[in-house]
């Protein structure tokens, strides 16, 4: 489970690096720091799920 996190964040991390590489507008930017934020969110509440049962 762990290495999925690390490939999702990984994964979010470069997007957002080759978003802001391109130039893209900032309202992008804005959306895929919040597309990070809540795939951090939702991992954690999966791991924290899976620890409680």
């Amino acid at each position: 489970m762990e290495e999925l996190a690390t490939l999702i964040t990984a994964g979010a991390w470069g997007l957002v690096a080759l978003t802001l590489a391109a130039g893209i507008p900032f309202a992008w930017r804005k959306v895929l720091a919040y597309i990070e934020a809540k795939t951090q969110l939702s991992l954690a509440e999966a791991v924290r799920r899976m620890l409680d049962e």
